[in-house]
């Protein structure tokens, strides 16, 4: 007896409905519709049939290539992962409660396809065909995100765009430390539009983006490690401060492991050289103690 025939079995005990209509209910066939919420077998068992393909298919395809493979076979075999990557991430799209799987897969998608075009383009792959290959890297996990609101796709686009920033540097013959400062603005502003709550979810943009910064101030290395420590912690310190107030206690906690991160690097550069930094830093310390002091006591 299934749970329909207990139920009316109950309510006919308990004087809710006659007998006749219990009956004539028990009678009654029915489907139960599928909650759409539900995450299908089968389309677990082809996201898992697509992970062993792709994996025995990338190990097969490496053999035959051999040492010297040839540009067209490279971008052909990029293509193919690219496809078999976005057609996953359709069929795991279907399960609305797994978009966010989705939006990671098919941002992955976009990496094989910029590459496979960079290989295709004039020359050997160089700067400018780095930079158009990242372009469609970010331009296609943009597009995922969108369509699935997946953090991780938006952090991928943030990623993908420092990739894009480091080759058009190059390209464009900029200086190691002039690429740095780009990076550096790119990040900041992307931190501070998920620190407003402008992306949704907002911890894996800022989390790429104390990345992309970290990435942006070790360029400056020129400078020496103390002004790249220095570089770090104050950026670091201010998204902080902002976090502090208008983000959620996650974000708070991202930019303050960040700060004591770059805080380590600047302990470690002010343990040699001269004295000067060293009072300077400490000075700034007692400060902002003796000012948080004071806010406590308003």
């Amino acid at each position: 007896m299934g749970e329909w025939e207990t139920g009316l079995n109950v309510a006919h005990d308990r004087g809710i409905i006659d007998a006749d209509l219990r009956d004539r209910l028990a009678a009654m066939s029915f489907e139960r519709e599928a909650r759409a919420d539900r995450f299908p077998m089968r389309i677990a068992l082809i996201v898992l049939g697509a992970i062993l393909l792709v994996s025995a298919g990338f190990a097969v395809i490496v053999r035959v290539l051999g040492d010297d493979p040839s540009e067209v076979l490279i971008a052909a075999v990029l293509l193919l992962v690219a496809a078999i990557a976005e057609g996953v991430a359709w069929l795991v799209r279907k399960a609305k409660s797994l978009s966010f799987l989705a939006g990671i897969v098919g941002a992955f998608a976009g990496v094989p396809l910029g590459f496979s075009v960079a290989v295709l383009l004039p020359n050997d792959p160089n700067a400018a065909a780095g930079t158009v290959g990242a372009f469609i890297a970010a331009s296609w996990s943009l597009l995922w995100f969108q369509r699935t609101r997946a953090g991780l796709a938006i952090a991928a686009v943030i990623a993908e765009l420092a990739f894009f920033v480091g080759f058009a540097g190059e390209w464009a013959n900029f200086s190691m430390e002039t690429t740095g400062v780009v990076l550096c603005i790119v990040g900041i502003a992307a931190a501070t539009v998920s620190i407003f709550g402008r992306l949704k979810p907002s911890l894996p943009p800022l989390v790429a983006s104390l990345i992309v910064i970290g990435v942006g101030c070790v360029q400056q290395n020129t400078y020496g490690g103390d002004v790249i420590a220095v570089i770090g912690l104050v950026i670091s310190a201010a998204l902080f401060l902002l976090s502090y107030r208008r983000a959620e206690a996650l974000m708070s906690a991202a930019t303050a492991v960040s700060t004591g991160v770059w805080a380590v690097v600047l302990t470690t550069a002010l343990t040699e050289g001269a004295i000067a930094p060293l009072v300077v830093a400490a000075v700034i310390g007692a400060g902002l103690i003796a000012w948080g002091l004071r806010l406590s006591r308003r």
